[in-house]
Protein backbone atom coordinates (compact mmCIF):
# COMPACT_ATOMS: atom_id res chain seq x y z
CA UNK A 1 0.00 0.00 0.00
CA UNK A 2 2.86 2.31 0.86
CA UNK A 3 4.55 1.52 -2.45
CA UNK A 4 1.38 2.36 -4.40
CA UNK A 5 1.05 5.67 -2.55
CA UNK A 6 4.68 6.48 -3.35
CA UNK A 7 4.24 5.58 -7.01
CA UNK A 8 1.24 7.88 -7.25
CA UNK A 9 2.94 10.68 -5.37
CA UNK A 10 4.52 13.62 -7.26
CA UNK A 11 7.99 12.26 -6.53
CA UNK A 12 7.06 8.81 -7.78
CA UNK A 13 5.48 10.17 -10.94
CA UNK A 14 8.57 12.25 -11.63
CA UNK A 15 10.88 9.25 -11.17
CA UNK A 16 8.75 7.09 -13.44
CA UNK A 17 8.81 9.74 -16.15
CA UNK A 18 12.58 9.95 -15.85
CA UNK A 19 12.89 6.21 -16.26
CA UNK A 20 10.55 6.19 -19.26
CA UNK A 21 12.44 9.09 -20.81
CA UNK A 22 15.78 7.32 -20.26
CA UNK A 23 14.38 4.15 -21.85
CA UNK A 24 13.08 6.17 -24.81
CA UNK A 25 16.49 7.80 -25.24
CA UNK A 26 18.21 4.42 -25.27
CA UNK A 27 15.78 3.13 -27.90
CA UNK A 28 16.33 6.23 -30.04
CA UNK A 29 20.11 5.82 -29.78
CA UNK A 30 19.83 2.13 -30.71
CA UNK A 31 17.72 2.94 -33.78
CA UNK A 32 20.04 5.80 -34.73
CA UNK A 33 23.01 3.43 -34.48
CA UNK A 34 21.30 0.95 -36.78
CA UNK A 35 20.35 3.63 -39.30
CA UNK A 36 23.90 5.05 -39.29
CA UNK A 37 25.34 1.60 -39.99
CA UNK A 38 23.11 1.00 -43.05
CA UNK A 39 24.96 3.39 -45.43
CA UNK A 40 28.30 1.89 -44.31
CA UNK A 41 27.02 -1.63 -45.02
CA UNK A 42 25.74 -0.60 -48.44
CA UNK A 43 29.04 1.09 -49.29
CA UNK A 44 31.02 -1.97 -48.16
CA UNK A 45 28.80 -4.25 -50.27
CA UNK A 46 29.32 -2.02 -53.33
CA UNK A 47 33.11 -2.07 -52.83
CA UNK A 48 33.19 -5.88 -52.46
CA UNK A 49 30.97 -6.35 -55.53
CA UNK A 50 33.21 -3.99 -57.55
CA UNK A 51 36.29 -5.98 -56.56
CA UNK A 52 34.61 -9.26 -57.56
CA UNK A 53 33.56 -7.81 -60.94
CA UNK A 54 37.09 -6.47 -61.53
CA UNK A 55 38.66 -9.84 -60.78
CA UNK A 56 36.11 -11.51 -63.08
CA UNK A 57 36.91 -9.07 -65.89
CA UNK A 58 40.68 -9.48 -65.50
CA UNK A 59 40.58 -13.27 -65.41
CA UNK A 60 37.55 -14.76 -67.11
CA UNK A 61 36.73 -12.07 -69.68
CA UNK A 62 40.31 -11.15 -70.56
CA UNK A 63 41.41 -12.76 -73.84
CA UNK A 64 44.93 -14.04 -74.34
CA UNK A 65 46.78 -14.97 -77.49
CA UNK A 66 46.80 -18.60 -78.53
CA UNK A 67 50.14 -20.36 -78.54
CA UNK A 68 51.00 -22.67 -81.46
CA UNK A 69 54.12 -24.83 -81.24
CA UNK A 70 55.71 -27.21 -83.72
CA UNK A 71 56.89 -30.17 -81.66
CA UNK A 72 58.36 -32.42 -84.37
CA UNK A 73 58.76 -32.86 -88.12
CA UNK A 74 59.17 -36.14 -89.99
CA UNK A 75 59.55 -36.95 -93.69
CA UNK A 76 58.23 -40.02 -95.49
CA UNK A 77 58.71 -41.34 -99.05
CA UNK A 78 61.57 -38.93 -99.73
CA UNK A 79 62.86 -38.90 -103.30
CA UNK A 80 65.35 -36.52 -104.89
CA UNK A 81 67.76 -36.29 -107.79
CA UNK A 82 69.64 -34.01 -110.20
CA UNK A 83 70.10 -36.23 -113.26
CA UNK A 84 67.65 -34.62 -115.70
CA UNK A 85 66.57 -31.71 -113.52
CA UNK A 86 66.87 -30.99 -109.80
CA UNK A 87 63.82 -32.30 -107.96
CA UNK A 88 62.61 -33.64 -104.67
CA UNK A 89 59.30 -34.79 -103.23
CA UNK A 90 58.21 -36.17 -99.90
CA UNK A 91 55.36 -36.42 -97.43
CA UNK A 92 55.93 -34.05 -94.53
CA UNK A 93 54.25 -34.72 -91.19
CA UNK A 94 54.03 -31.76 -88.83
CA UNK A 95 53.18 -32.46 -85.20
CA UNK A 96 52.01 -29.33 -83.40
CA UNK A 97 50.09 -28.16 -80.36
CA UNK A 98 47.61 -25.32 -79.90
CA UNK A 99 47.43 -24.01 -76.34
CA UNK A 100 44.33 -22.08 -75.31
CA UNK A 101 44.75 -20.34 -71.93
CA UNK A 102 41.43 -18.49 -72.18
CA UNK A 103 38.24 -19.21 -70.22
CA UNK A 104 36.44 -19.95 -73.45
CA UNK A 105 36.48 -22.36 -76.38
CA UNK A 106 38.45 -21.51 -79.52
CA UNK A 107 36.86 -22.78 -82.74
CA UNK A 108 38.84 -22.51 -85.97
CA UNK A 109 38.28 -23.41 -89.63
CA UNK A 110 39.65 -22.83 -93.13
CA UNK A 111 43.26 -22.43 -92.00
CA UNK A 112 46.24 -22.83 -94.32
CA UNK A 113 49.69 -24.31 -94.05
CA UNK A 114 52.58 -23.69 -96.45
CA UNK A 115 55.99 -25.25 -96.95
CA UNK A 116 58.58 -23.23 -98.87
CA UNK A 117 62.08 -23.67 -100.24
CA UNK A 118 63.98 -20.43 -100.79
CA UNK A 119 60.70 -18.50 -100.81
CA UNK A 120 59.03 -20.80 -103.37
CA UNK A 121 55.97 -22.72 -102.23
CA UNK A 122 56.56 -26.47 -102.55
CA UNK A 123 53.62 -27.66 -100.47
CA UNK A 124 50.24 -26.40 -99.33
CA UNK A 125 47.55 -27.85 -97.07
CA UNK A 126 44.11 -26.69 -95.97
CA UNK A 127 43.48 -26.98 -92.25
CA UNK A 128 39.96 -28.15 -91.55
CA UNK A 129 37.54 -27.39 -88.76
CA UNK A 130 38.51 -27.93 -85.14
CA UNK A 131 38.24 -26.52 -81.64
CA UNK A 132 40.30 -26.20 -78.48
CA UNK A 133 38.46 -26.26 -75.16
CA UNK A 134 39.02 -23.61 -72.50
CA UNK A 135 42.30 -23.92 -70.62
CA UNK A 136 43.29 -26.92 -72.76
CA UNK A 137 46.02 -27.88 -75.24
CA UNK A 138 45.17 -29.71 -78.45
CA UNK A 139 47.60 -31.91 -80.40
CA UNK A 140 47.36 -31.80 -84.17
CA UNK A 141 49.08 -33.81 -86.91
CA UNK A 142 49.23 -32.14 -90.30
CA UNK A 143 50.36 -34.02 -93.43
CA UNK A 144 51.65 -31.97 -96.36
CA UNK A 145 52.88 -33.29 -99.71
CA UNK A 146 55.95 -31.30 -100.76
CA UNK A 147 57.21 -31.25 -104.34
CA UNK A 148 59.74 -29.09 -106.14
CA UNK A 149 58.84 -27.21 -109.30
CA UNK A 150 61.25 -29.33 -111.43
CA UNK A 151 62.79 -26.43 -113.30
CA UNK A 152 66.00 -27.47 -115.13
CA UNK A 153 67.42 -23.99 -114.64
CA UNK A 154 66.90 -24.01 -110.87
CA UNK A 155 70.55 -23.74 -109.91
CA UNK A 156 69.79 -23.03 -106.25
CA UNK A 157 67.83 -26.26 -105.87
CA UNK A 158 70.52 -28.16 -107.76
CA UNK A 159 73.18 -26.75 -105.45
CA UNK A 160 71.16 -27.57 -102.32
CA UNK A 161 70.47 -31.14 -103.43
CA UNK A 162 74.15 -31.54 -104.31
CA UNK A 163 75.10 -30.43 -100.79
CA UNK A 164 72.64 -32.92 -99.30
CA UNK A 165 70.88 -30.24 -97.28
CA UNK A 166 67.60 -28.47 -98.03
CA UNK A 167 66.52 -25.34 -96.17
CA UNK A 168 62.75 -25.42 -95.70
CA UNK A 169 60.32 -23.10 -93.99
CA UNK A 170 56.81 -23.88 -92.75
CA UNK A 171 53.98 -21.50 -92.02
CA UNK A 172 50.53 -22.22 -90.59
CA UNK A 173 47.69 -19.94 -89.55
CA UNK A 174 44.63 -20.79 -87.49
CA UNK A 175 41.76 -18.31 -87.52
CA UNK A 176 38.52 -18.66 -85.63
CA UNK A 177 36.20 -17.50 -82.86
CA UNK A 178 36.91 -17.39 -79.15
CA UNK A 179 33.78 -17.67 -77.02
CA UNK A 180 34.23 -16.58 -73.40
CA UNK A 181 31.60 -17.90 -70.94
CA UNK A 182 29.13 -18.03 -73.85
CA UNK A 183 28.76 -14.24 -73.68
CA UNK A 184 31.65 -12.62 -75.52
CA UNK A 185 32.81 -13.67 -79.00
CA UNK A 186 36.07 -12.45 -80.49
CA UNK A 187 37.86 -13.27 -83.72
CA UNK A 188 41.32 -14.61 -82.87
CA UNK A 189 44.18 -16.01 -84.93
CA UNK A 190 47.31 -17.98 -84.15
CA UNK A 191 50.34 -18.34 -86.41
CA UNK A 192 53.28 -20.69 -86.69
CA UNK A 193 56.46 -19.76 -88.58
CA UNK A 194 59.40 -22.17 -88.51
CA UNK A 195 62.55 -23.01 -90.46
CA UNK A 196 64.48 -26.27 -90.60
CA UNK A 197 67.14 -28.15 -92.51
CA UNK A 198 66.33 -31.44 -94.23
CA UNK A 199 69.20 -33.93 -94.39
CA UNK A 200 68.58 -35.76 -97.65
CA UNK A 201 70.82 -38.69 -96.74
CA UNK A 202 69.08 -39.49 -93.45
CA UNK A 203 65.66 -38.11 -94.35
CA UNK A 204 65.51 -36.27 -91.03
CA UNK A 205 65.21 -32.60 -90.15
CA UNK A 206 67.46 -30.64 -87.84
CA UNK A 207 67.98 -27.07 -86.62
CA UNK A 208 64.26 -26.50 -86.10
CA UNK A 209 63.69 -22.85 -85.26
CA UNK A 210 60.33 -21.16 -84.71
CA UNK A 211 59.27 -17.60 -84.03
Amino acid sequence: MTEELYANSPSGLHLRRDLEFAALKREQKRRAGRSSKCPVCVLAAIVILSIILLIFALTVLRTRSLDVELTSVTFKNLRYGVEKSPSFNATMVLEMTIKNMNFGQFEFENGLAYVKHRGVTVGKKTIGHGFVDARETMKLNLTVDVRSNNKPSDTDLSSDIGSGMLELSSYAKFRGTLRSVKIIEKIKSAELNCTMTLNLASGKSKDLRCK
